[in-house]
């Protein structure tokens, strides 16, 4: 009996068996194996189709997986080297954050693992007001808002031309120009209510904001008031190379940043052990 043949290179394949292929290698990359039955339950196709798959992969990558019998699983080999994705840890591990905050359930690449996030905090957002805020920028219109702050916590309606939303690591924000106060603003979701869409369109883009589309380089390094061995050790934990690492921003954003990483106060003003990077160079591009 003659054997069917089989694609030879990751280019023919259509979409759905190269949607399955990188499923498999997925699975056999993360998890330490892959079977039939993996992509069976996975895909909804038959066992036939999926023995097809296997065969496929393996004249494509010969070398990545071996069968393991008594396992009735395929392992990846020492030589495993992908060929449909490029394994990306923050990918991964940014699917275990949505996972710990309950935002996506657990799939194949992920069961089997628990993750927790400490202290994780919900800033609520009203989802009437996020629509409003998407469609305005989606459809460059302005809209209306009543907005608070600790600067004016009996808040005020503002006129806002938003043209992005910001997550600054605790809480999201809308980019917008502030008609009223004429200058380009964050306004925090959270704080924004009685939302209206308005018929004007904006009269500004996001290539009117100066702030957004300037760039900034912040080049950070270990604290030198830690020792070396504690230094080489911080350098590991940020992946510095030569002792520095580079970290490019959009200048509207550059606080946020800054904040996060514990680079907004006088270096002095924490403890080396407390505050285990400092900034040494701060440059626009």
């Amino acid at each position: 009996m003659s054997r069917t043949p089989v694609e030879t290179s990751p280019e023919s394949l259509g979409w759905s068996v190269t949607a399955r292929l990188r499923f498999l290698e997925e699975r056999a990359w993360w998890t330490g194996g892959v079977n039939r039955r993996d992509i069976v339950e996975r895909f909804g196709i038959s066992e036939q189709q999926a023995s097809g798959d296997f065969t496929r992969y393996q004249e494509l990558a010969p070398a990545n997986l071996s069968y393991d019998k008594s396992g009735k699983t395929y392992r990846p080999t020492p030589e495993f080297k992908p060929i449909f994705f490029e394994p990306d840890s923050a990918e991964t591990l940014g699917q275990f954050r949505l996972i710990a905050e309950n935002v996506i359930a657990s799939d194949a690449l992920t069961e089997g693992v628990t993750a927790a996030i400490a202290g994780a905090i919900s800033r609520p957002v009203d989802p009437e007001l996020l629509r409003i805020v998407l469609q305005a920028i989606r459809e460059r219109r302005r809209m209306s808002a009543f907005y608070v702050s600790l600067t004016s916590p009996d808040g005020k309606v503002r006129t806002i031309e938003p043209h992005a939303i910001v997550f600054d690591g605790f809480r999201w924000h809308a980019r917008a120009f502030d008609v009223e106060a004429g200058g380009w603003r964050d306004f925090v979701l959270g704080r924004l209510s009685r939302a209206c869409l308005l018929e004007a369109p904006s009269e500004t883009t996001t290539d009117d904001d100066a702030d957004w589309q300037q760039m900034v380089q912040l080049t950070i390094a270990a604290n030198p008031g830690l020792s070396p061995a504690q230094r080489r050790l911080i350098e590991r934990d940020y992946g510095m190379y030569r002792g520095k690492l580079v970290v490019t921003v959009r200048k509207a954003l550059q606080f946020y940043t800054k904040l996060r990483l514990g680079l907004d106060l006088d270096g002095k003003a924490r403890s080396p052990e407390d505050q285990h990077i400092v900034l040494v160079e701060e440059r626009v591009l």
